[in-house]
């Protein structure tokens, strides 16, 4: 059973590019929040794309 629990991890871990995330299915209706506040030269995982959009919807408005 650990071995499921590392390769899942290992899949969890893949990188993508601002540009790559912008064109993908999964993300396309947060596209544009997506543009806006992910910085052009770095690279991300999903985990850290989907906890982005999530932080920023439970934002308070100003």
């Amino acid at each position: 059973m650990a071995k499921q629990g590392n390769q899942e991890n290992k899949k969890e871990e893949r990188y993508f590019s601002k540009e790559a995330i912008l064109q993908s299915q999964k993300y396309g209706a947060n596209g544009d929040l997506l543009f806006a506040i992910l910085a052009d030269d770095k690279v991300f995982t999903s985990m850290e794309i989907d906890n982005t959009i999530d932080e920023f919807q439970k934002g308070k408005v100003r």
